[in-house]
């Protein structure tokens, strides 16, 4: 509290206006954070793009997002403030589970993903991929590039989910 007062050129006082505690803080904080992306991610669901352009901007926002932060942070969360770490996990899973089952049911109404998907397998496969691709002991930063790791990894879950019909489309979207 000393750090961010002297930062902001204020006193302790001041901040324990407007919170409680530095946890208090650290929760505020981490919502701000979680819901800036959030709304980044809802705005390009409303703009009714194809389920594949929808899900190769997500990628980008998130990939922007962790160009901006390291892994310290997180990890610290963890380590100091278990219950707000785990409460962002739920919103994360949450979050990403509705988002999915928006963009697969529009795949398939558009014949661009398998209709015989098992959605919830395909959901959670998804989601425990993408967390599994910043570990550091999987995917050594020395021999995995995060940008091309997690291209590589859409790439691949999208042309499994597809049809013909939608691996063309989404063959047609990445070259251009």
């Amino acid at each position: 509290m000393d750090q961010i007062a002297g930062e902001l050129g204020i006193s302790k006082k001041t901040i324990y206006q407007y919170f409680s505690g530095k946890e208090a803080l650290v929760k505020e904080t981490v919502d701000y954070i979680f819901d800036q992306i959030q709304t980044q991610i809802d705005q390009i669901c409303m703009m009714k793009l194809n389920p594949y352009e929808e899900l190769l901007k997500i990628k980008d926002i998130i990939k922007e997002n962790l160009k901006r932060s390291d892994t310290s942070p997180h990890y610290q969360l963890k380590k100091y403030y278990p219950e707000i770490a785990a409460s962002l996990e739920k919103k994360k899973f949450d979050s990403i589970m509705e988002c999915l089952e928006h963009n697969l049911n529009k795949g398939i109404k558009q014949g661009y993903y398998k209709k015989d998907l098992n959605k919830e397998f395909v959901k959670r496969m998804y989601f425990g991929t993408t967390l599994n691709l910043a570990n550091p002991e999987l995917f050594p930063p020395e021999l995995f590039n995060k940008n091309e790791t997690m291209d590589m990894f859409l790439n691949m879950f999208l042309n499994g989910i597809s049809t013909k019909k939608g691996r063309k489309k989404l063959k047609a979207i990445v070259e251009s």
